[in-house]
């Protein structure tokens, strides 16, 4: 080998060893969950990604896996994520900023009064898988959010009230982002105290504000109940409760609703009809349905539903406010739900007419 060849080849060698390692930011593209694993061989999946071309997608709901171009920073996200869940004393579920990016943090196990002791041949050692929800920290409006005009102002509108509006829809269709916009312009535009109950707060809307202020209290999933009785000593205007989950958390909602305030939560639910459907099964739990759903009829003004669909967000509504509002209510208080389902199309049909006022 000439001298000029070997000098080639040991700056070659030099070039190739110098090169950086081809790293980027998770902050650099949008996702809406991305799941980490404390095992270095798993794959780094993320849901609903754009900003990065993946190539052809498969299954419109499947995860895609990110190049390992992004590695390194999921492995830092991963350590402030076992650090921060550690110093939480070990909750399954907690938020974490990382990058200037806010997440939701759960840990994908069985709830410690659950948990089985695996075979020998069935463990998986000490690896820990975690499902991250990204959260959009910036405050947005409803209308920002890709709500209709009318539906935004119709529930802005419901400030002045007092009452219950439930935002329903399936996981991770927006119900807490549409939540969160909607409190925060209620306290814009109306004025007063609010005040959120979650397990763990998602969106940072706790400060002061033009119209008054909003505080957030984080709760265990089993002390929401309790957090909801407590509350009523706070002198608040209006109450986000982060989900309806049990019937306790059902039945302390339903009676604050009652009592002046505008109360606002979310829930899981197939449509603006099976979302008055599931609040009642939650109420009343194993015993009977006749007074929840007395209840449920004399504090709710609306029902929004909505779904994601290729990244356009899509909107039911339904209002408890226009001329057939009371025998909307009795249909509800006679446990008739699906009845509802005319009355949803009667509105829908006067929106897409156009003939907004006449369908609240």
């Amino acid at each position: 080998m000439s001298d000029v060849q070997h000098g080639a080849t040991v700056g070659a060698g030099i070039a190739a060893r110098a090169t950086p390692v081809m790293t980027a930011r998770l902050s650099e593209i949008s996702f809406s969950d991305i799941y980490l694993s404390t095992d270095p061989q798993a794959p780094l999946l993320a849901l609903n990604v754009t900003g990065i071309n993946l190539g052809v997608a498969g299954l419109e709901r499947a995860p895609r896996s990110l190049p390992d171009i992004f590695r390194a920073d999921a492995a830092n996200l991963l350590a402030e994520v076992e650090r921060k869940w550690a110093a939480e004393r070990f909750l399954p579920e907690f938020t974490h900023a990382f990058d200037g990016v806010r997440y939701r943090c759960s840990q994908i196990s069985a709830p410690v009064s659950m948990a089985a002791e695996p075979r020998e041949s069935a463990r998986v050692g000490d690896r820990r898988n975690w499902c991250l929800r990204r959260i959009d920290a910036a405050q947005m409006s409803l209308a920002a959010l890709g709500l209709p005009s009318w539906c935004a102002e119709e529930i802005t509108g419901l400030g002045a009230s007092s009452g219950l509006l439930l935002v329903a829809g399936a996981f991770a269709s927006g119900k807490t982002t549409t939540s969160a916009a909607c409190l925060r312009q209620w306290v814009d535009k109306h004025g007063g105290v609010g005040v959120t109950i979650e397990d763990p707060p998602e969106k940072m809307l706790e400060g002061y504000y033009e119209g008054g202020q909003i505080y957030q209290i984080a709760v265990r999933d089993n002390a929401v109940a309790e957090a909801i009785r407590a509350s009523r000593r706070w002198a608040y205007r209006y109450l986000f409760l982060g989900e309806v989950r049990d019937q306790t958390g059902a039945e302390e909602l339903l009676q604050i609703a009652l009592g002046g305030p505008m109360v606002l939560t979310t829930i899981h639910a197939a449509g603006a009809v099976e979302a008055l459907m599931a609040l009642s099964k939650f109420g009343a739990g194993r015993g009977g349905a006749e007074a929840v759903n007395d209840r449920i009829a004399a504090c709710v003004l609306g029902v929004v539903w909505q779904s994601i669909t290729k990244g356009r967000l899509e909107v039911q509504y339904l209002s408890f406010r226009g001329r057939n509002a009371a025998a909307m209510r009795t249909k509800i208080s006679d446990g008739r739900f699906r009845l509802l389902r005319e009355d949803l199309a009667f509105q829908t049909n006067l929106r897409n007419l156009g003939r907004f006022a006449e369908s609240f």
